[in-house]
């Protein structure tokens, strides 16, 4: 086989391996919000299995405040709202990122203020490295804060959490996707990111995560015609 053909094998498979992940990550996300709906309008008839699952759910995060994750992941060509969907298509991109998170104690005024609708409130950061084809190694910054939803009814057989979070990305030079017709552009932009974490009751702070990982202008927030770019992926997240 030659070099040519052996590249374009190799592209499609990390584009069908990134559709896959964000494909799962979506049918678990929906399957999430949908039995949580189903759970608020059934009775509970078994009180220690609920305890057990919160146990699993926002108590964990009280109990295990600090948090370590590495995360890899597969850039690629689309819109932010195309991506969630599995519209989208590989850039020649890859991402490695490491993520020290710190979860905001139950008394905090920040994690009080907004504890009607959200159970977790993390302080992170990551830094993140970028490398493909069209531009030599860059380095990405991303300082933000997390809202974390873990109390689920079936944590006692599969401890999840739902995530969202918002904040800055700074980049040592702007990727080739982010240039790519575009003039005016800006190594500041902000981070939004969305996860769903699984793991057994038996290792509850020994997750799986599944990530899309987001730069873009905010619509003319930070003044600059970026193109936004989106990364999809997963990493393996401990929790201390």
């Amino acid at each position: 086989m030659e070099l040519e053909d052996f590249c374009t094998l190799s592209d499609n498979s990390l584009m069908n391996t990134a559709k896959i992940i964000n494909k799962t990550w979506f049918l678990l996300s929906l399957c999430c919000l949908t039995m949580s709906s189903q759970a608020s309008t059934t009775p509970i008839k078994q009180t220690q299995t609920v305890h057990q699952a919160n146990d699993l759910g926002q108590q964990l995060y009280d109990k295990y405040q600090w948090s370590a994750l590495y995360y890899y992941g597969q850039t690629v060509n689309g819109a932010l709202v195309g991506t969630a969907v599995g519209n989208f298509n590989h850039w020649p991109e890859h991402i490695q990122s490491l993520e020290l998170a710190y979860t905001l104690d139950k008394n905090n005024f920040f994690r009080r203020f907004v504890n009607p609708l959200v159970g977790v409130t993390q302080l992170a950061a990551n830094v993140t490295v970028r490398q493909g084809n069209d531009e030599h190694t860059i380095y990405e910054f991303n300082p933000y804060i997390i809202f974390r939803w873990a109390n689920w009814p079936w944590n006692d057989r599969v401890v999840t959490s739902l995530a969202l979070a918002e904040g800055v990305s700074y980049v040592t030079s702007v990727p080739a996707l982010e240039r790519r017709d575009n003039e005016n552009t800006r190594r500041l932009l902000n981070y939004l990111m969305f996860e769903i974490t699984l793991a057994a009751p038996s290792t509850p702070n020994l997750q799986f995560v599944v990530r899309i990982h987001h730069r873009s202008g905010a619509y003319g927030l930070y003044q600059a015609d970026n193109s936004g770019s989106n990364v999809i992926g997963a990493g393996i997240r401990y929790l201390f």
